[in-house]
């Protein structure tokens, strides 16, 4: 017996069938990235078929994560098994090379492994999803999901910036309705007919960047509440993150045409109609404590 193993070439060079077994690692794991691609791409086709709805884009998102842990596993068996061709499957080197590549890799992915844990907890649990527009961290601004993996989510903000934010910096996710938000103003004011001008005039109005108010500003209310006082509703709807075309832009419009009219600072709302009557409904069907 000369302690050849079965994979032995005799007529190559030791260096030359390292080389190879190397090779045939890297392409091994190419493949499978590869066919772990292909399965996700043809998955998520098929969830989306169920149209864009938050369910679908949430379960889409889902299988793109998964398919990426699946490809961090199959680089990490490529590492181990590159260092078992390098010294030899059965060597006290391979092993020794094999326990340092892990010591290695546990250190260095310490902060990896938060993300991942974080950012499953994110995908399974369905706090956001591709394409939801999101504020992930005060101090990370409003943006659109990209993609949404187990490591970082990838944010494009509404100036087209693009922000990758590791899954463990975040604290809370607060998802964005697409819809135009519906915003109040109410004024109280001596003359109504300055508000009425200033009403008129934003109706056309551009803001920086291009952006139109979702509707033209409408009076919806005015109330005479006495000494010469009125207190006037304005209702708007504004596209989600363009809030300040509202609190600005137009209550200094008001502000501009009104001018010793105005009584007091504009005061905006930005609230659901919908949850704020369940709400209030709530606390009136709710027991009150007389004691």
């Amino acid at each position: 017996m000369d302690g050849s193993t079965p994979t032995d070439v005799p007529w190559l060079p030791d260096w030359a069938e390292t080389l190879i077994w190397i090779g045939a690692i890297v392409l091994a794991a190419a493949i499978c990235i590869w066919i772990v691609r292909a399965i996700e791409r043809r998955s998520v086709t098929r969830v989306m078929r169920q149209g864009g709805t938050v369910a679908a884009r949430q379960r889409g998102t889902a299988i793109g994560a998964l398919a990426t842990a699946v490809i961090y596993v199959v680089i990490l068996a490529a590492i181990i098994a590159a260092v078992a061709a390098i010294f030899g499957a059965d060597s006290v080197a391979a092993i020794s090379g094999s326990a340092f590549v892990l010591l290695v890799l546990g250190f260095a992915m310490q902060r990896l492994l938060a993300d991942v844990v974080a950012g499953f907890f994110i995908l399974f649990e369905g706090q956001f999803a591709v394409g939801d527009l999101v504020v992930l961290e005060s101090t990370v601004p409003m943006g659109i999901v990209e993609r949404a993996g187990l490591r970082a989510t990838t944010l494009r903000t509404l100036n087209g910036d693009v922000l990758f934010v590791p899954n463990a910096q975040v604290k809370a996710a607060q998802r964005v309705s697409h819809a135009p938000r519906d915003m109040e103003v109410g004024v109280l004011v001596t003359d109504v007919a300055p508000v009425a001008r200033a009403v008129a005039d934003a109706a056309d109005l551009v803001g920086p960047g291009g952006v139109r108010f979702s509707s033209s500003p409408l009076i919806t209310r005015t109330d005479d509440i006495g000494d010469g006082l009125h207190w006037v509703r304005i209702r708007v709807d504004v596209p989600p993150g363009f809030e300040w075309m509202a609190s600005g832009l137009l209550v200094d419009l008001i502000r501009a045409r009104c001018g010793d009219a105005l009584r007091g600072e504009p005061i905006v709302a930005d609230s659901d109609r919908a949850v704020l009557a369940g709400y209030q409904t709530m606390l009136a069907d709710a027991p009150r404590d007389d004691g």
